[in-house]
């Protein structure tokens, strides 16, 4: 996540422990990835930059530019680097631009409580839109035509549904010139993420990309339609035939459901067995033969005590316990399994799909088709950069053959 982070300010009153670097969205930035985005950022006739979340101003110092402006939320970080305290989501900029805007700003949802922003977006993005993504339109409006936008952002940015307005706003504002992202953690928070270099102004070309903590080049590509497909390394056009929202359903639960089983669920109580994303494997469910955790209980074989659920659950339980298909939200394929009796209750976060046809779904959902569509519209979303985090409406949006 972020220097609210590259705060390793000042040392009489130490740097921001853990809980508050969480709290925050407040991560260090390695020096060799703020190398390589001030590498590709910095141009030649470039004089002024910009980094809207500084931190002690790591950023700023390796530009070397000689008129430099840092501003930070954390008064104690701005105070210690000579930076301006405030918040740049709010601040009242007026007309001035920079040359470059860089920095790595701070992972944190809008409906967080510790932002400022109050789940509202005056960019655009969606109540879950993170907050990173709200920098991005920033920079890319402070920066001058002709000018770079360089900045390190969380994967789940480059597909996730809240941040689309976002991303169609930046793609007609600027081009995309370089990008780098890795399968391995580059800070101490749980957060997987990516870089990306455009210019302002400038026209389509190919984007230029680097992998992995040595930055490896890997071969450029013309910027696909999905930001996402950026890592997967595919380009597809639209598609606007038959999909399989056209024949199936698809649903998902929330917490309502996951909270209101809670207490009903046990190895030794009699009802329908709850199906996990865990258990889910292509075609196949490991009820019973491979252990689950629910509620943070570790079960061999869980059913569900139907008599115990509320009113509400009970209905929700009825209107479950029919023939489907069970999909894992999560996955470096897409795994799905036939419910053919209707017998599971699925677990949150499984998605359920309801079809008249259900063989017919699932040879299109164990396709190589259905996989690379999937990939090229969700690379990134997941816990890695080769996993997907699945959702109603992009299984939905999976072309029919």
């Amino acid at each position: 996540m972020k220097p609210y982070a590259d705060r390793v300010s000042d040392p009489q009153r130490g740097a921001a422990g853990p809980a508050t670097r969480k709290q925050l969205g407040a991560w260090y930035t390695p020096p060799a990835l703020v190398d390589a985005v001030v590498r590709e950022a910095v141009f030649a006739a470039a004089r002024t930059v910009l980094d809207p979340a500084c931190g002690d101003g790591r950023f700023l110092h390796a530009t070397g530019l000689p008129e430099q402006t840092g501003v930070d939320i954390d008064p104690v970080a701005a105070a210690a680097g000579g930076f301006v305290h405030d918040d740049s989501l709010r601040r009242e900029w007026g007309a001035q631009q920079f040359d470059i805007v860089i920095g790595n700003p701070p992972f944190l949802n809008q409906l967080s409580r510790v932002t400022t922003r109050g789940g509202r977006s005056q960019f655009g993005g969606g109540p879950y839109a993170d907050a990173a993504a709200e920098f991005l339109a920033l920079a890319v409006q402070l920066t001058r035509p002709g000018g770079r936008v360089g900045l390190v952002l969380p994967q789940s940015l480059l597909s996730a549904r809240d941040a689309a307005a976002i991303r169609a706003t930046v793609d007609g504002a600027a081009a995309l010139r370089w990008m780098w992202w890795s399968p391995t953690l580059m800070f101490d928070a749980s957060v997987r993420v990516w870089a990306g270099v455009w210019e302002v102004g400038g026209a389509p070309g190919p984007v230029r990309r680097a992998f992995g903590p040595s930055f490896d080049v890997v071969a450029p590509m013309d910027m696909p339609a999905s930001w996402s497909g950026l890592l997967a390394g595919t380009s597809m056009a639209a598609h606007d035939g038959p999909v399989l929202g056209d024949i199936a359903r698809f649903t998902v639960d929330f917490r309502d459901q996951y909270y209101g089983l809670v207490g009903a669920v046990g190895d030794d109580m009699d009802g329908p067995p709850l199906v996990t994303s865990g258990l889910i494997d292509p075609g196949v469910c490991r009820w019973g033969d491979r252990p689950v955790r629910f509620a943070k209980q570790q079960y061999a074989a869980p059913r569900v005590a139907l008599d115990r659920l509320s009113p509400a659950l009970q209905r929700w339980a009825g209107e479950r316990l029919v023939p489907k298909i069970l999909i894992a939200n999560q996955t470096k394929v897409i795994e799905a399994v036939h419910d053919v009796r209707g017998e599971w209750l699925p677990s949150v976060p499984v998605i359920t799909c309801t079809t008249a046809d259900p063989e017919w779904v699932l040879t299109v959902l164990q396709s190589d088709a259905a996989l690379e569509w999937v990939r090229h519209h969700a690379a990134g979303s997941g816990l890695s950069a080769n996993t997907v985090r699945l959702n109603p409406r992009l299984l939905a949006s999976i072309p029919l053959p």
